[in-house]
């Protein structure tokens, strides 16, 4: 994409918000991303917003950005969400080079992001609030070739 000047994401999880602010700053720091500072980070608070206002969410976003990225865990149905997310939008009017993208992972992001960025499992005692502190425990050398990954640097990637 590549073309996303300043960019809104909206996250299913509250604890996403922190994490990806956190992920961000390393996609610039070690990627060499020079990623804009005209973002936010904010959470739907759920699932269950994220899919029955996306388009409400996309319009808001749009006021002040040239991109909303949306991002949601999949719970094994991740073709069948972005399909469904995707047909709500993607008739949407986009004036002055306005573009979604969504992110929906196979599981959730710690299947797919976190324990991939580790080499390896969560500990049986992980609990959700933890999420911002995987943002600095992730390697982001191991998650490069993940399709999710690549989607979203390049959404940030102006």
């Amino acid at each position: 994409m590549r073309n996303c000047k300043s960019f809104y994401i909206w996250t299913e999880d509250r604890y996403g918000v922190k994490f990806f602010d956190c992920l961000l700053k390393r996609i610039e720091r070690e990627l060499g991303v020079e990623i804009s500072q005209h973002r936010k980070v904010q959470s739907t608070m759920g699932d269950g917003v994220m899919d029955s206002k996306i388009v409400k969410l996309a319009r808001a976003g749009w006021i002040r950005h040239d991109c909303v990225i949306f991002i949601r865990d999949g719970d094994r149905k991740q073709k069948k969400i972005y399909e469904k997310l995707n047909k709500k939008i993607s008739d949407l009017p986009k004036e002055n080079n306005k573009h979604a993208v969504i992110i929906v992972f196979d599981k959730a992001i710690e299947s797919d992001w976190l324990k991939k960025g580790t080499g390896g499992q969560l500990p049986d005692n992980y609990d959700k609030a933890e999420l911002p502190d995987y943002a600095n425990k992730v390697d982001i050398n191991l998650l490069r070739e993940d399709a999710n990954f690549i989607k979203f640097v390049s959404a940030v990637d102006p």
